[in-house]
């Protein structure tokens, strides 16, 4: 009886120190898992301050969208602005260009009838008569001489203004001489005419 009251608590004692080991090593898994469980709280956490944040960069983003929106739309509004600013110029300078050249024409045949005329004065045959004629004729030539030089000046002064207009207004709309072949051929033109 003795032997058997000694296996049983052999048996119960085998059986507690199973029953112990397995609590340990039930409390070590625990532990592991409250561990993995901490670890994924904190990197939940961590995703989620990163989810904020994106989202206000998001909106950051789409304010600054909106405002490179607003500012293209203007752009547009002033390229095309600053086209039509550039055509008008160009006519204008088209206009000027001829102006001046017929202006030329008329003060090199002013120049033409001053030399004759003075050609006539210098001839003895002339009347007396005749040379206050011619030497009236003659004023009125240089006073009218005079004032087409004066035009000329101005002229050329206004074409020079509207030359340093377009080139700036060419190289603000992103043209140049290199892409615009009517506008080279004009500016060699200008350049030509004022030499």
């Amino acid at each position: 009886m003795k032997s058997m009251q000694d296996d049983k608590i052999k048996r119960i004692l085998v059986a507690c120190v199973v029953l112990i080991f397995i609590c340990v090593v039930c409390i070590f898994i625990s532990i592991r898992f409250v561990d993995k469980y901490r670890d994924k709280v904190a990197e939940t956490a961590s995703l989620k301050q990163k989810l904020d944040d994106l989202e206000q960069e998001v909106k950051k983003l789409d304010i600054t969208t909106k405002e490179l929106e607003v500012m293209r739309y203007d752009l547009s509004l002033e390229k095309g602005q600053i086209s039509k600013d550039y055509s008008t110029i160009k006519d204008k300078y088209v206009s000027l260009g001829k102006m001046i050249k017929t202006l030329e024409r008329d003060v090199n045949n002013l120049q033409k009838v001053l030399k004759i005329a003075g050609d006539n004065e210098a001839d003895p045959v002339i009347d007396d008569e005749d040379s206050g004629g011619n030497e009236s004729q003659l004023r009125a030539l240089q006073s009218r001489n005079d004032e087409l030089v004066k035009e000329l000046t101005a002229r050329t002064k206004e074409k020079m203004i509207l030359k340093i207009a377009l080139e700036s207004q060419a190289n603000r709309l992103g043209l140049s001489e290199k892409y615009d072949p009517e506008l080279k051929k004009i500016l060699k033109e200008f350049v030509t005419s004022l030499q």
